[in-house]
């Protein structure tokens, strides 16, 4: 088990099942960004193929933390490439709908730069795991 994956999976399982439900029971956000939430959640680019964003922030979060859970010294061959790829993934999302918040809707919320910042994070973890280990020769 990788603790601090286990952990930023936690967070952001809190953060983006949050989301989600306010987004599902059209609740209003309790943000700190004043309505820069608000403005986020009723944008276009708060779903994604008729799936609220957030969802796919659970996905993310819970998959990250299984991987975490089951990571150890003897079966991290296994999961470098799952861990490279969906921390890689949810990296470029993030970039892409903070450029969005930006840019395009020019409001933040701070929960999405919460998440934001906990994909940051994961990316940063993951790639520090992997060079830790010795690759074969070919």
């Amino acid at each position: 088990m990788h603790k601090g994956l286990l952990g930023v999976s936690f967070l952001g399982l809190a953060i983006s099942g949050y989301l989600l439900v306010t987004y599902v029971s059209s609740d209003p956000i309790v943000c700190v960004s004043g309505e820069g939430c608000l403005v986020a959640q009723l944008s276009e680019y708060s779903s994604f193929f008729s799936i609220p964003t957030p969802a796919y922030g659970v996905i993310f979060y819970f998959t990250l933390g299984i991987i975490a859970a089951i990571w150890s010294n003897e079966n991290h061959r296994q999961l470098q490439m799952p861990l490279a790829l969906l921390t890689s993934i949810g990296l470029g999302i993030s970039i892409f709908l903070t450029y969005v918040e930006a840019f395009v809707i020019r409001a933040w919320c701070s929960w999405c730069l919460g998440s934001a910042f906990l994909t940051i994070v994961a990316f940063v973890i993951a790639w520090r795991l992997l060079s830790r280990y010795d690759y074969p020769k070919s």
